[in-house]
């Protein structure tokens, strides 16, 4: 198979343990009892299985630096593809100052979080963050990678939080198109190979990959793959990662041009497996027309083989809100949707998606920049949305980066979502711009039910401020991170101890510029994410190609 990676060094280094050699013998060992009882059988596929393990460290990896174009034209700036040098930074923090915290670039030694924060400039590879359990319990820690281009192809904020490796990666966004880029990193933290199988999904179904889809990882190492050289002019994507012998992490970097204007970069992060309902927080919008180049759009795969009836539920500043034509969709098995979100009042929101069979779910906005010197028409920068588990955890702030929380409290059970109050105001609350909350003093008082969400921000010297937010029961409200104070480095959200009510929540951040601003989502790490469970899955390789 030819090396999606060729010309790029491999990387190795220190990575995170995984299972304890004692499991892994249970393991074996239940296999060959059930061996010696049954007779032997056809061979087929053993899927992964789910098993408690004892609290391990944490491993969080957070995504490398951009892929460049490797054909950047050299002499006038005015010409290369990449003009001015990506600003990028690794950030995390710990909860508790571990003594054990730290983060590691692939290949390169540890750098400690001190006084519980810590950050790497410039990486040239992926970085893990890890620590060991405190008093019994996984370490709470978090961080964000945050990558800043000003002009050029891959102008735009691409930030993602640092995340849980996982057997299995869904990607919901991107596009292989002409003048479409998506780069898929898969990065293996672990100490032994991970043999990955890659899966593409387009608008007409599964898209047959020109090279098989299959290749290893070596222990702390990444490789690349270019989509559009293996599933070529698809307008609109879903990636499923899988991972035998180990667990990886994987992202998508996903650019747009039309001509010599740029269009957007951003990173396509894991979002939740398939499930009858999806949840997508973080999707912030301005007021556009329905076919307008920034109204974004909320995309949709059955990955199954039946057919899907869906329906979408937007929950904005005062509520739930119609998508126009959302209420019943008929989604073809295998075939990715994309709905428009144009039409929407300025805001913030959260899309809950309802299916007769399982869907991963994602959510693509936009905001319209400057036209430049070469360019034929404004710039336009993008952000990808991933569905997201609710509950409480934590949020790293990107480095440079304003921060807004976006805070739902879904209804769950048979307890819809309250309408919006009768004497609500009709116009909707401006979105925060540049990640600035409106005048608390300006905002009239919660009409209907609230949940109290607690917000607990994090500095150079821990704890920096805490307090208490109303939320809405059935609607979204924006939070700027300032609003905690100077120095945020990341936030703690504490959600509501109520079954009938889940917390959904992500971090959009922005970054101001002339040309117009540079956005980001991040989701954050849950708690209920916590590494007590693992998958296991049985690998069909042994040794590296």
């Amino acid at each position: 198979m030819t090396d999606p990676t060729a010309g790029r060094p491999r990387r190795t280094g220190r990575a995170a343990r995984l299972l304890s050699g004692a499991l892994v013998l249970g393991l074996t060992g239940g296999v060959v009892a059930i061996a010696v009882a049954a007779p032997p059988t056809e061979a087929r596929p053993v899927p992964a299985a789910t098993v408690d393990v004892a609290p391990t460290a944490t491993t969080l990896v957070c995504p490398g630096p951009l892929q460049l174009p490797d054909d950047t034209l050299s002499g006038d700036s005015a010409f290369d593809r990449v003009p001015v040098a990506p600003v990028e930074r690794v950030t995390g923090f710990d909860t508790v100052t571990s003594a054990t915290a730290a983060l590691t670039v692939l290949g390169a030694d540890p750098v400690a979080l001190t006084g519980g924060t810590g950050s790497v400039a410039s990486p040239d590879a992926a970085t893990v963050l890890r620590a060991e359990p405190e008093d019994g319990e996984p370490a709470r820690v978090a961080g964000a990678t945050s990558s800043v281009v000003t002009d050029g192809d891959l102008r735009g904020l691409s930030a993602a939080s640092c995340a849980r490796p996982s057997a299995d990666v869904w990607l919901v966004g991107g596009s292989t198109e002409l003048e479409s880029t998506a780069d898929l990193v898969v990065v293996n933290p672990g100490a032994t190979p991970a043999d990955v199988t890659v899966e593409v999904w387009g608008p007409s179904g599964p898209v047959d990959l020109a090279n098989g889809g299959t290749f290893l990882v070596a222990p702390g190492a990444e490789r690349v793959l270019s989509l559009p050289g293996v599933a070529a002019e698809q307008r609109r994507i879903a990636v499923r990662v899988t991972a035998a012998g180990g667990q990886v992490s994987a992202y998508l970097q996903d650019s747009l041009l039309d001509g010599f204007t740029p269009r957007g970069t951003d990173l396509v992060t894991a979002g939740t497996g398939p499930a009858t309902t999806q949840v997508v927080p973080g999707i912030s919008v301005v007021a556009t027309e329905v076919d307008a180049a920034d109204a974004g759009a909320l995309r949709l795969l059955v990955p199954g083989d039946e057919d899907a009836t869906a329906s979408v539920r937007l929950l904005g500043p005062d509520g739930d809100v119609e998508l126009p034509g959302a209420q019943e969709l008929d989604l073809p098995a295998g075939e990715v949707t994309d709905v428009s979100l144009g039409g929407l009042a300025a805001g913030s929101y959260t899309a809950v998606v309802e299916s007769t069979e399982a869907v991963v779910a994602g959510a693509l906005i936009a905001r319209e920049g400057k036209a430049g010197e070469l360019d034929e028409g404004p710039r336009l920068e993008r952000a990808w949305a991933a569905s997201a588990t609710p509950g409480s955890g934590l949020v790293a702030v990107p480095a440079g980066a304003a921060g807004t929380l976006t805070l739902t409290a879904v209804p769950t059970g048979d307890q819809g979502a309250p309408a919006p109050s009768p004497t609500a105001s009709a116009t909707p609350t401006p979105e925060p711009t540049e990640g600035q909350r409106p005048d608390p003093e300006a905002d009239a008082a919660p009409e209907g039910p609230t949940v109290t969400v607690t917000l607990r921000a994090y500095g150079a010297a821990g704890v920096v401020a805490e307090e208490d937010v109303e939320v809405p029961l059935g609607s979204t409200l924006p939070y700027a991170v300032k609003t905690l104070g100077t120095g945020v480095l990341g936030v703690e959200v504490v959600a509501p101890d109520d079954d009938a009510v889940d917390l959904s929540w992500a971090l959009s951040a922005a970054v101001a510029h002339a040309s117009g601003p540079l956005i980001s989502v991040l989701q954050p790490v849950t708690d209920a994410e916590a590494v007590t469970r693992a998958q296991v899955r049985e690998g069909s390789r042994v040794g590296l190609d």
